[in-house]
């Protein structure tokens, strides 16, 4: 504010008329343009910042999507970490069974059924390793979390 004090009384001490005038319209218009200039600046950088929130906005409401699907699937997974049990016990009658057949077909000497018992003992190991894939599943924190969550509620129902 100093200097534009300074300046208008140079400009009123000129003996020349009009220029006063011009001098302060020539500032003012100076002015104008500066302030346009960084309101400009200031309003590309908002339009910059608003793009990117827009695009940050989109980029949550998408992961929301995937993490309501993957909520949905959380019971399916819980099902499906069960099986090992509802699997593995009947496996363990088969292999006792096969156990038994490979018994009596050592003893009868019967080449036929010793080779349908090592394909069925084959068929259930396979089944074996399916299922300690399945067992992995059960210790997900993912699954684990919301078990105990799902039970919490089951609870209070």
């Amino acid at each position: 504010m100093m200097y534009a004090t300074i300046v208008l009384n140079w400009i009123s001490q000129l003996s020349i008329p009009g220029v006063g005038a011009c001098v302060l319209v020539l500032f003012v218009v100076i002015f104008l343009l500066y302030a346009v200039l960084h309101s400009h600046k200031q309003s590309m950088e908002l339009r910059k910042n608003n793009l990117y929130l827009q695009e940050l906005i989109s980029s949550c409401k998408q992961k929301l999507v995937k993490i309501d699907e993957l909520e949905k699937l959380i019971p399916e997974l819980q099902k499906i970490a069960r099986l090992d049990h509802d699997v593995n016990t009947p496996l363990c009658v088969i292999t006792m069974s096969l156990g038994r057949a490979k018994k009596l077909g050592q003893q009868s000497g019967d080449e036929l059924l010793l080779n349908n018992v090592k394909d069925i003992t084959d068929a259930v190991a396979r089944i074996g390793e399916i299922m300690q894939a399945v067992r992995v599943l059960k210790t997900h924190p993912l699954v684990a979390q919301n078990k105990a969550h799902t039970s919490t509620k089951e609870i209070g129902q």
